[in-house]
């Protein structure tokens, strides 16, 4: 999943530009960034099967028309990263103090807004906080859930033998609900969910990155369509970003109970 990453660039060193009607001039830069939050370290920035991912920018004219074949240098002032002409990145080793790593697109003296990339460990191991749940809806068909149920999912890297699994932060979680054994697709709204409140309104999302604690979650919303108890299942997968590599995934068991006190 692409994130939403849109920044124009700026002129090296502050300076200000006459804006040219050049149409093969750049006067912005469009640094769409990377598509992934973090980066394994000891390997390069890849996609989730394993291909490598490259950075890209796109330079706009002054009619805020693409410039086909502009060229671009790709850097970072953070020396866990090699940055390569190509877009390829490569993270050496975790910055000691945990912070992300910054990226930049530059074109002549035009210098984007920096993308973010944090060097983190592998995950090996990913689980359910819960492998059951129950959601509870009001009485009769038509009822609905409460927003209180979260379900949470902990994704965990690779450590030394014998110690504790370390949480890998800023790592795509993709979730995904079932129903008597049926997929419901993401745009299907009309049984189950997964959601965000924002502003007080439901979003329905389906994807989230673990914070720092390694958690990814969602809240699930449930429209009753009998009387009678019903059962969906949540499904996490992440993606190792290795080629060949099968999903991790893990689920909880969301027990759908009519009730009028939640």
């Amino acid at each position: 999943m692409k994130r939403l990453l849109f920044v124009l660039a700026l002129v090296a060193g502050g300076a200000c530009t006459e804006i040219t009607t050049d149409p093969n001039a750049i006067v912005a830069v469009q640094f769409d960034g990377s598509a992934y939050p973090s980066i394994v370290a000891g390997d390069s920035l890849r996609d989730s099967l394993g291909a490598l991912q490259p950075l890209r920018a796109t330079g706009l004219n002054y009619k805020g028309d693409p410039i086909e074949g502009a060229g671009f240098v790709f850097s970072s002032p953070d020396t866990v990263l090699r940055v390569y002409e190509t877009g390829d990145v490569f993270a050496t080793r975790r910055k000691p103090d945990g912070t992300p790593a910054r990226v930049f697109a530059t074109a002549g003296k035009l210098q984007s807004v920096p993308d973010t990339l944090l060097v983190v460990q592998r995950p090996d191991s990913f689980k359910a906080t819960k492998p059951t749940d129950t959601i509870f809806v009001t009485n009769g068909i038509g009822g609905t859930s409460s927003d209180v149920s979260r379900m949470i999912f902990s994704v965990f890297g690779d450590t030394a033998s014998g110690k504790p699994k370390a949480p890998v932060p800023s790592w795509l979680v993709s979730l995904q609900l079932r129903h008597q054994g049926q997929i419901i697709e993401p745009a299907d709204t009309s049984y189950a969910f997964t959601f965000e409140l924002i502003n007080q309104k439901r979003i329905a999302t389906y994807i989230d990155t673990t914070e720092s604690s390694g958690a990814a979650s969602r809240r699930v919303f449930v429209r009753s369509i009998s009387v009678a108890e019903d059962t969906v299942v949540l499904v996490a997968t992440v993606r190792l970003r290795t080629a060949n590599s099968a999903p991790v995934t893990d689920s909880t068991i969301i027990v759908v109970r009519p009730s009028t006190t939640p």
